[in-house]
This record gives C-alpha cells, sequence and structure tokens, in this order.
C-alpha cells in the first residue's frame, strides 16, 4: 500500500466553506490512477473559508509522481458550494510533491479534472470539453452591459465570485476605523474650513503618512517633477509651436529659457506644454470654479524640468492673464496650485475612474468570459483583476452619485466627473 498526504487550501471567497462530502480521484501520466477516496477528517469541520487541511489516504496504486486529480462533491450539507484554492499531494514512499492550483468552485455531482500546474493553451488541452463547460458557465456570469452612456462597458450583474470576501472586508472596515480614530477623517469631512497649512498637513495621519512632497512642494523643481511622475504623467507634449490662444510671447518667457530664443528652444526640443482643454465644457458643482489650463515647460542646463507659463483658461485676453515664475512668490504659488485643481479633477476622473477603475472592468469581464481557469494568460491576469468589479459596483453606487463623496469633494461632482469621463 502507498499512502499519499493531500493538503487542501479552501480559498477566500464568500461562501467559499462547504459541509458536502469531497472524493479525490490521484491519476499517474501512464493511466494509472487510485480508487475514489472519501477525504474528511473526523468530528473535525473540514474546508473552512481560507483553512488548510491535510488528510492521507492509502491505495494499492502507486504513482511516485500524481500528474492529475479528480475532485467531485455531492450537495450534502447546509452549505455545499466550495471554491478550491490549491490542492497538494505528496507520495510519501517516493517523496515527490505535486501542486494543483484550482482556484474555482467546484461543481455539485461534476468531475473536475485538474493537472499538475493547472496551465495548458486550449489547443493542448487534454479535456476540451470540461474546458468548454466551465467558460460556457462564466459567460452566463459575466455579461456586458452599458450602464452610463458614454463610459466603458461594465458587468450586468456582479458575479457572486466578485464579490468582496469576509476578511477583505474586514481589512477595509479595520482602516475605516483606524481613520475615524484619527483627525483625518474629520479633517475630510468635518463642516470646518482649513484656514492653514497646519490644517491640510493635519490630515495626513499615521494611517496615510506624510508624503514627502510636503517638504518642498512649493518649489518649481517639485510642479515640473509631478508633470512626469505624478498623477499624470502622459499629458505632457513636446511643444513645436505656442498655440494661438495661449498668450505667451517672446519678450515675456525669455529670461528663463538660459538665454535661448523661444525659437532655439523649440528647435532644441526644450520645450513642451501640457494643455488641458478637455475640461472645457464639463458641468460643475454650483459655485465652483474648475481651471482650464495651458502651461509650459522648459528643461533647463541641470535637465530639470521648470515651469514657465501657465494660463489658467484657454482663450487669452485681458481677463485670462499668463502667469509666470517672475511674478510675486504668491501670485505664482496661487497659479501653480489653480493648474493643480483642473489636473486633480482630470486624474479622478479619466486617468483613476476611466483608465484604472472602468477600462480595466472590461479587461475582466472578457478574461472571464474567454480564458479558462487554466489558460496562462489568465492565471498571470487573475490576481490583479481581483475585486475590481465589487469596487467599481460600489464606487458607482456610493462614491459617483448624487451628493455622494465626489459632490463634497471635487468642484466637478458627479455629473462632470461622468461627462469627464465619457469625453476621455
Amino acid at each position: 500500500m502507498t499512502s499519499y498526504e493531500i493538503q487542501v487550501k479552501t480559498g477566500d471567497r464568500l461562501g467559499a466553506g462547504t459541509d458536502a462530502n469531497i472524493e479525490i480521484v490521484l491519476l499517474g501520466s501512464c493511466g494509472e490512477q487510485t480508487e475514489s477516496a472519501n477525504i474528511d477528517c473526523l468530528f473535525k469541520d473540514d474546508f473552512e473559508r481560507c483553512k488548510t487541511d491535510v488528510f492521507t489516504i492509502q491505495d494499492e496504486t502507486d504513482i511516485p509522481e500524481v500528474n492529475e486529480i479528480k475532485l467531485r462533491r455531492n450537495k450534502a450539507g447546509l452549505f455545499s458550494d466550495w471554491f478550491v484554492e490549491k490542492v497538494e499531494v505528496t507520495n510519501q514512499k517516493s517523496g515527490k510533491t505535486s501542486v494543483f492550483p484550482i482556484l474555482r468552485w467546484i461543481r455539485p455531482d461534476v468531475d473536475l479534472y485538474v493537472g499538475r500546474y493547472d496551465v495548458s493553451l486550449p489547443q493542448f488541452d487534454p479535456r476540451p470539453q470540461q474546458r468548454s463547460a466551465e467558460l460556457d458557465e462564466k459567460r452566463s456570469f459575466y455579461e456586458y452591459e452599458e450602464k452610463k452612456p458614454g463610459l466603458p462597458v461594465q458587468v450586468k450583474n456582479v458575479p457572486e465570485d466578485e464579490v468582496f470576501s469576509f476578511s477583505y472586508k474586514f481589512d477595509l472596515l479595520q482602516r475605516k476605523y483606524s481613520l475615524k480614530a484619527g483627525k483625518a477623517l474629520e479633517m475630510i469631512f468635518g463642516d470646518g474650513s482649513w484656514k492653514t497649512l497646519d490644517d491640510l498637513t493635519g490630515v495626513y495621519s499615521e494611517t496615510f503618512g506624510e508624503p514627502k512632497g510636503m517638504q518642498d512642494w512649493e518649489s518649481d523643481i517639485s510642479f515640473g517633477w509631478q508633470r512626469l511622475n505624478s498623477v499624470n504623467p502622459n499629458l505632457i507634449r513636446l511643444c513645436t509651436h505656442i498655440p494661438d490662444k495661449f498668450g505667451v510671447t517672446e519678450e515675456m518667457i525669455k529670461p528663463f529659457l538660459d538665454g535661448l530664443t523661444l525659437s532655439q528652444a523649440i528647435t532644441d526640443k526644450r520645450l513642451f506644454i501640457i494643455d488641458l482643454e478637455i475640461l472645457d465644457g464639463i458641468s460643475l458643482v454650483d459655485g465652483y470654479i474648475c481651471p482650464i489650463p495651458i502651461a509650459l515647460f522648459f528643461v533647463n542646463s541641470k535637465n530639470q524640468l521648470l515651469p514657465v507659463a501657465i494660463q489658467l483658461f484657454q482663450q487669452k485676453g485681458s481677463d485670462n492673464p499668463v502667469f509666470l515664475p517672475s511674478d510675486p512668490p504668491y501670485t505664482w504659488l496661487m497659479a501653480k496650485m489653480w493648474y493643480n485643481v483642473g489636473d486633480s479633477n482630470y486624474h479622478q476622473a479619466i486617468t483613476h475612474l476611466g483608465y484604472t477603475h472602468l477600462a480595466t472592468e472590461g479587461v475582466c469581464i472578457a478574461a472571464n468570459r474567454c480564458l479558462s481557469p487554466s489558460h496562462p494568460m489568465f492565471k498571470l491576469l487573475a490576481p490583479h483583476l481581483l475585486y475590481i468589479i465589487a469596487i467599481n459596483d460600489r464606487a458607482i453606487d456610493v462614491l459617483v452619485s448624487p451628493e455622494g463623496f465626489i459632490d463634497e469633494a471635487m468642484v466637478m461632482g458627479s455629473k462632470g466627473v461622468v461627462e469627464l469621463t465619457a469625453k476621455g
């Protein structure tokens, strides 16, 4: 008789644990297989969420290195659904261990075959019918729907497998309560106003940590650095000419070009521009203003990217000045801060909500509809797509809703954010 140690890790999904009866068959590469064995520890509640259970079975068939396993469960017990993360099988005679990453729900009264490491392209899959059946089932759960006109498609109904697990919810609650215990939440959502810099820095509690930018946020070097390393590094472009709507003149910026003329700086490819024209026409919360800025940057002799001109709205005119580094210090500082109001609204609506969350949800749906759990690309993508649908569902319902967080914190409000996301 040969003894096999079997370790079973139940996954972290809502309702992942099971009370069902579980059977396992071990298979070798030459067609040999063990008898079906019921795995269970007497007087123990097996297969609970996030738990690893260890079993030992004996069989007359000696498979030195197990190549495939077959799992099957019934509907017994109050809770029979079962999500398995992985199974490890060790032949105690040979000492060889085989790992089977399952990462899927085990359907009742259906044989599930999983190969060692469970990675195969469809054309090489030894069990194409099982592969097709799994995809057919997933397509019934992952259906596309355009929930808001102009936005990327989302899932029609959030599948149970995408709902936050209990442990993930617990982590979120812990973070929420730690915020409430500090000053941050009071400062962000309180009725008072921020009157001093200390009021603002008080938001950065031990929970968040103080960002390095707090040390030099006023400097032009820091402002230039933000254009390349901060939230919107994809916006900056090489400046090949000064747009007619931008009120910059040669005389105006000559002092900031290291002795070059405007045309020389353009020829030497040392002048760069950002135009946030896309913000034009977006709805705003009543009584608030969002700049639609254009900014010019120069690479100096130290290879530092520095701002040399900022116009806060699109069309040049006497009521829309170009601000310069030679302006009074607080005037120039305020111009940079107002520029960042427009920059941050672009970030939240397009870079963050649009490109990160909503566009990624479409990828998540497509991956689940088109790639089997055994496909190598699915294995690589799955950890990065975990909970994206659940987070988006919560964001649309809570954050981007009338009188939600965005209405409280952003000049565009929920209506403007949706408009800008769709425009982006």
